[in-house]
């Protein structure tokens, strides 16, 4: 039975209240102004691996004095609920309250605007405009707006999900479960939003980023406002996501599939068993994959929360892979957010 995600939302001056006594003074206050301030989006849907990039782009910045990383997902914890929320339904806890989280999100980027402090946006895309509305305010504002976007096949992701909720059940007791929906959602937003980069040059500089901070695609707008080379970041996406994998990267995801199978019990078998059906065509043929076995009747909620995949296929199109120039420098510290690196 969905949610109602409005169920636990904040009265608004309540809300303003502790963006204002909480959430500025700990998470925002120790940012550093610039006289040519710049934002980076790291994007990618969830499960993606974001945070190592992230961590690369903040540490570039912070040479600069310091760059505040922005993520809804930081903020939820400020909900007076959300505690008692994440001991009784872990799975609902995000989703119960990210309105707020939505609303404090949206409050730190206009606030970060105000102070011209360089930002760090973790973000799903799983809608474009959450993408392109903010984009359009730091330029307007006077920043250099970035792009970092994490190309990730399917299975890839989703098996980041199911491993990240697992590591944060055995180390905290609970964790946070993307819905299904949200992903796929997500997985094609970002596709969207690389095009409308490619066609209404949205940002200064695009890159292309697979898992584990490896640049594939580099391009940046020149004195005349005009592609340095022609549009490719979302070719770049379509190619690393049809990408065939190595042995060695075979050999891993089919460990990850073994050691989550073996640790998390039979309510899991459905989703990683179609995580692995999903990959299949991507894996070394010579690499075998893990065997598992059909579930009895009886799967648990939040097994349920993942149903069959209806991944569309893509073009095949080469990847940028030498770019002309290195990486803008941009980063990010230790995040709380999105996800893990995986």
């Amino acid at each position: 039975m969905p949610i109602d995600p409005r169920r636990y939302l904040l009265p608004e001056e309540q809300s303003q209240q502790i963006f204002r006594e909480e959430i500025a003074p700990e998470e925002l206050a120790h940012g550093v102004s610039q006289d040519q301030p710049v934002v980076v989006f790291v994007a990618g849907q969830p499960g993606a691996g974001k945070t190592m990039t992230t961590e690369s782009v903040k540490r570039e910045l912070d040479q600069r004095g310091g760059a505040i990383v922005v993520n809804s997902d930081f903020y939820k914890p400020y909900h007076p609920e959300y505690s008692r929320l994440l001991r009784e339904d872990d799975r609902n806890a995000a989703p119960y309250t990210s309105m707020d989280g939505r609303r404090w999100m949206a409050a730190a980027e206009q606030y970060l605007i105000d102070r011209r402090v360089d930002t760090i946006i973790e973000t799903t895309m799983r809608d474009p405009g959450d993408f392109l509305e903010p984009a359009a305010m730091f330029r307007a504002a006077g920043y250099r707006v970035e792009a970092a976007i994490m190309a990730v096949p399917e299975p890839l992701s989703r098996l980041g999900i199911v491993h990240r909720y697992h590591d944060q059940v055995q180390k905290l007791g609970h964790g946070r479960l993307t819905a299904r929906d949200n992903h796929d959602a997500s997985y094609q937003g970002v596709r969207q939003a690389a095009e409308a980069i490619d066609r209404a040059r949205v940002v200064d500089v695009a890159t292309v980023y697979r898992r584990g901070n490896h640049q594939l695609h580099i391009n940046y707008l020149d004195a005349t406002g005009a592609w340095r080379w022609p549009a490719g970041t979302a070719a770049a996406i379509d190619a690393e996501r049809q990408r065939p994998w190595t042995p060695e990267e075979t050999k891993k995801f089919a460990a990850t599939v073994k050691q989550l199978t073996d640790e998390m019990g039979p309510e899991w078998y459905g989703e990683l068993r179609n995580i692995v059906r999903l990959a299949a065509p991507l894996t070394d043929p010579q690499t075998p994959l893990p065997q598992i076995v059909d579930v009895s009747p009886g799967i648990t909620a939040a097994a349920q929360a993942f149903p069959t995949s209806t991944r569309q296929s893509l073009p095949r199109q080469p990847a940028v892979r030498d770019a002309e120039s290195t990486p803008p420098k941009s980063s990010r510290g230790a995040s709380r957010g999105e996800e893990p690196s995986r």
